[in-house]
């Protein structure tokens, strides 16, 4: 039988609107009426814990979707800001919260305006193992942190390509590198899209992060809402860095 995943060199960013502008009106859905167990028992929880402790003034929220955790972190902060490079995603976080701000862009773009001050927290919920250019959104976390602190959570390199059942195919290789496209589903249930990721090594990331500027000062394997017999491996990490100035 064919396997639905599929291993590229590369994608391009324009692929990747294209996908989430598909994928968000379903996306809102699930994280709305609480139908994504992992979001709402471990992403969402251990992402508002932190940023609750650092007591920030000012937020960004990168590739921040449909705006739901946004919405939440504005909450806990006077100043919140939502930026995606999905329009369709952006237009949706609009349209259910008329307080904190949204803007159509990637954290590279938002990072380069003259304009740009730097932020008390940004987050970024899922988002590098989404990021083509790991060094670039990186680099864009560190100057829109600068001086602040900086909360990531990405799927666990190790052991998602073994939740997802891909780890044995052919061309497959921790160390390296992999475009990965496939089906858009969440642990309960698949929707007939298809979604696109890039696997790097643990090692990458840390190297990345420290390569600018970004000291890393918690680091934590996060589990499934999943029982232990049904996957017994952590299947996210949580980061919590501190930005140079």
């Amino acid at each position: 039988m064919n396997s639905p995943v599929r291993f590229y060199a590369r994608k391009n960013q324009a692929d990747i609107v294209r996908e989430w502008d598909s994928i968000a009106p379903l996306r809102d859905l699930q994280v709305s009426m609480h139908q994504d167990a992992s979001y709402d028992k471990v992403l969402e929880p251990w992402i508002l814990t932190r940023a609750q402790g650092a007591d920030a003034q000012s937020v960004i929220d990168v590739g921040c979707g449909t705006g739901r955790l946004t919405s939440k972190l504005s909450e806990r902060s006077g100043e919140v800001l939502g930026i995606d490079p999905s329009g369709v995603s952006i237009e949706i976080a609009r349209a259910h919260d008329h307080v904190s701000r949204f803007q159509v862009a990637t954290a590279e773009q938002w990072a380069s305006r003259v304009e740009c001050t730097p932020f008390d927290l940004a987050v970024a919920n899922m988002v590098l193992m989404d990021a083509l250019d790991l060094d670039g959104i990186v680099q864009a976390l560190g100057r829109l942190a600068a001086g602040g602190r900086v909360l990531l959570t990405i799927a666990h390199p190790a052991f998602w390509p073994i939740y997802w059942d891909y780890a044995h195919l052919d061309g497959f290789d921790y160390l390296a590198e992999t475009v990965v496209e496939a089906p858009f589903k969440t642990s309960s249930q698949s929707y007939g899209l298809v979604a696109t990721h890039v696997h790097r090594p643990l090692q990458q990331y840390l190297e990345s992060l420290d390569r600018h500027g970004l000291r890393v000062t918690s680091l934590e394997e996060l589990r499934g809402p999943e029982r232990l017999d049904q996957f017994p491996y952590p299947r996210f990490i949580g980061i919590e860095a501190a930005a140079s100035t």
